[in-house]
């Protein structure tokens, strides 16, 4: 009796467990799932050896550029950085053929940097991306990155901010001495 109670317990934790671990099939995903997929990789990365987990999700240029880079850029690129994600959406999917597509998508993220800088000293960063997703084999990849448009808002400090004084200027840019008319 104890026996079967701790098999049907541990068959229930197997269960539960790989429902919430394994998610998704890979080949069920759609294109936009593949990216939010590769995304979740690329920005929670822990060591050089996870971009074998990137290069699932990629084929073509992309692949070719992950695979080639020397482990050190990856290590900067992926592994050291540390960011805190605001938000992520998809603005838009344009299918190209039955087998191909482009997904644009936001993604605003506080970029910590490599020495974890405090989220209020962090800049802001809002990248809106363009990715070309080719199905092959029955299951979608990012092939390209075909459009980048980042912008990045840097904290400013009470120190540095510019406010505006009372009073009128005359003439911007000179000083007030030095436009009187002379004798």
């Amino acid at each position: 009796m104890r026996r079967q109670f701790w098999s049907l317990g541990m068959v229930a934790f197997m269960i539960i467990g790989c429902t919430k671990m394994c998610g998704l099939k890979r080949s069920g995903m759609s294109p936009e799932q593949v990216v939010e997929a590769y995304l979740e990789v690329a920005l929670n990365m822990t060591s050089v050896s996870d971009r074998d987990l990137l290069v699932e999700y990629t084929t073509g240029n992309l692949r070719n550029a992950i695979e080639s880079a020397p482990p050190e850029t990856i290590k900067v690129a992926y592994v050291d950085r540390k960011y805190t994600i605001d938000s992520y959406s998809v603005v838009q999917r344009n299918d190209r053929t039955p087998r191909e597509t482009e997904i644009v998508f936001q993604l605003t993220y506080l970029d910590h940097g490599v020495t974890n800088t405090k989220s209020e000293e962090s800049p802001k960063v809002t990248t809106e991306n363009t990715v070309s997703v080719i199905k092959e084999g029955g299951l979608w990849y990012i092939r390209d990155v075909i459009g980048n448009k980042t912008g990045i808002d840097f904290p400013v400090s009470e120190d540095s901010k510019i406010t505006a004084k009372a009073g009128v200027i005359t003439n911007p840019g000179l000083d007030q001495d030095a436009a009187a008319p002379g004798p």
